[in-house]
C-alpha cells in the first residue's frame, strides 16, 4: 500500500539565522583600509571616489538613490568572492526569502543552483509541483525567463522572476543535454506543497520502497514512521530512492542514516575555515542495518542526499544505481543586519566518513543507468535495483 507524507515547504536547504555579523566600521566612509584576514589589507577608498564623481558629474544625479548604491556596492563586493552560494540580500529580498522558508510560497516548485560555469541550472523539480508536471529535468540550463536573458543574474534575481501568484504562467527557455536547440516550457504557477516521503511494499519481491523527496525538519519523523512499518511489513530488502532530492538539513540526514548505521559511528563531518571539524554521529537504532539495501541517485540528488548516500555506501557497501549526483557539499548560514538585509555565506564543507568532500565532485554510481522511465515498469534504474536485491 502506497503512502505519502506531506509538508508545505519551498526551500529545501534550510539556513541557521544569526544576527551578529557586521562590516568593520565605515564601508563607505572612514578608514582607507580594512583587514578581512591577517595580512590581507582591503582598500576601500575607491568606493568613496566613485561616489563623489557621480555626485559631481552624473547628468541625472538627482535620480541617485544612496541606498540603492550602497546595496549595489555590497552585492558586487560579495559577488567578487566568487562563491555561487555566498551572496547579499537586500531587505526586500530577505523578506521574500523568509516567506519561502516559512512555506508561504507560490511558484513552480523547482530547486535551482549554479553549475561549475556559474550558469543557472535546475537542481531538481520537486515532486508533485508544476515544474515536475511540466517536464523540467535536473541539469536543465536556464537561458531565459520570459524575455529576460539570465546571463549576469544572481540566483535570487532568477528566483524572483520565476516566482509569482498561483494560476499565472511563466515561460522558461532551457538548454537540455542531448537536444540540438533550446526549448521553451510554459508553467502555470501554484501553491507549492511538497511531500516528504513516499513508501510502499513491492509485494511480489518483498522489497520496501522508500522515496525521500527532501530533508526538511519533518523528514526524520516521517522516515521513522515508514521504517517502523517496514519492520512489520514482511519486507526482506529496502530500496531508498534519493533521486531528485536536493537536500536539506544535515541533522535530518544523520538521523535517517542512524536507521542503517550503528550508534556512535560518524555519518558525516563538517570542516570550518579555521580547520576545526565537527562530527555528526549516528544515534541509531540501526534496525534496518541488516536489510539488503540499494540506493537510487541522479543529477538531482544534492547536498544532504549525497552525504547520506556516501555514508551508506562507505559503511554498508550498498550499491548506488542511477546517475552521478549534483556535487553540493558546502554549508551556508544566513546572517541578518540591523536594516533588514542579510548575507548568506558559506562557512564550512561537508565531508563523508572517509574525509572526502563531494563538493563539485558528486557521487559516481556503482551502476550507471541514465533512463529513469515514466512509470515503474519502464524505470530501468528501479528495475535494476530490484534485480540486485533478488
Amino acid at each position: 500500500m502506497e503512502q505519502t507524507t506531506g509538508s508545505r515547504s519551498s526551500l529545501i536547504i534550510i539556513f541557521i539565522l544569526f544576527a551578529t555579523f557586521f562590516f568593520g566600521g565605515g564601508f563607505f566612509i572612514g578608514k582607507d583600509y580594512q583587514t578581512i584576514a591577517p595580512g590581507i589589507p582591503l582598500k576601500l577608498d575607491k568606493v568613496s571616489e566613485v561616489y563623489q564623481t557621480l555626485q559631481k558629474d552624473f547628468i541625472f544625479k538627482e535620480e541617485i538613490e544612496a541606498e540603492k548604491l550602497e546595496y549595489g556596492a555590497v552585492k558586487g563586493f560579495v559577488d567578487a568572492v566568487g562563491d555561487p552560494y555566498t551572496y547579499f540580500l537586500t531587505p526586500k529580498e530577505y523578506k521574500d526569502f523568509e516567506e519561502i522558508i516559512n512555506g508561504s510560497f507560490e511558484g513552480i516548485g523547482a530547486e535551482i543552483g549554479l553549475n561549475e560555469q556559474k550558469q543557472i541550472v535546475i537542481i531538481a523539480p520537486l515532486e508533485g509541483t508544476p515544474a515536475k508536471k511540466a517536464g523540467l529535468k535536473p541539469q536543465d540550463l536556464l537561458l531565459q525567463i520570459e524575455d529576460r536573458v539570465l546571463a549576469g543574474l544572481t540566483l535570487d534575481e532568477a528566483v524572483a522572476l520565476i516566482r509569482g501568484p498561483k494560476r499565472t504562467s511563466v515561460t522558461l527557455t532551457i538548454k537540455r543535454e542531448g537536444l540540438p536547440e533550446p526549448i521553451k516550457i510554459s508553467i502555470i504557477r501554484d501553491l507549492i506543497e511538497i511531500p516528504i516521503l513516499r513508501s510502499k511494499l513491492i509485494e511480489e519481491e518483498k522489497v520496501a520502497y522508500l522515496q525521500l523527496f527532501n530533508f526538511n525538519e519533518k523528514a526524520g519523523n516521517a522516515f521513522k514512521e515508514a521504517a517502523q512499518k517496514v519492520l512489520i511489513s514482511g519486507a526482506q530488502a529496502v530500496i531508498l530512492d534519493l533521486r531528485g532530492n536536493p537536500g536539506g538539513i544535515l541533522q535530518e540526514a544523520v538521523e535517517i542514516g542512524g536507521w542503517f548505521i550503528e550508534k556512535g559511528v560518524v555519518v558525516a563531518s563538517e570542516k570550518f575555515a579555521d580547520g576545526s571539524v565537527r562530527e555528526y554521529k549516528s544515534a541509531g537504532p540501526a534496525k534496518l542495518k541488516g536489510f539488503p539495501l540499494v540506493l537510487l541517485i541522479d543529477k538531482g540528488s544534492a547536498s544532504a542526499s549525497e552525504i547520506l548516500a556516501g555514508a551508506l555506501q562507505f559503511y554498508n557497501k550498498v550499491k548506488l544505481v542511477g546517475e552521478k549526483t549534483f556535487g553540493k557539499g558546502t554549508v551556508q548560514i544566513l546572517e541578518q543586519f540591523s536594516d533588514g538585509s542579510a548575507l548568506r555565506v558559506t562557512v564550512s564543507q561537508w565531508l563523508l566518513p572517509n574525509g572526502k568532500s563531494i563538493d563539485k565532485e558528486g557521487l559516481t554510481p556503482d551502476i550507471l543507468i541514465k533512463k529513469a522511465g515514466v512509470n515503474e515498469e519502464e524505470d530501468e534504474q528501479l528495475q535494476k535495483a530490484i534485480e540486485l536485491l533478488k
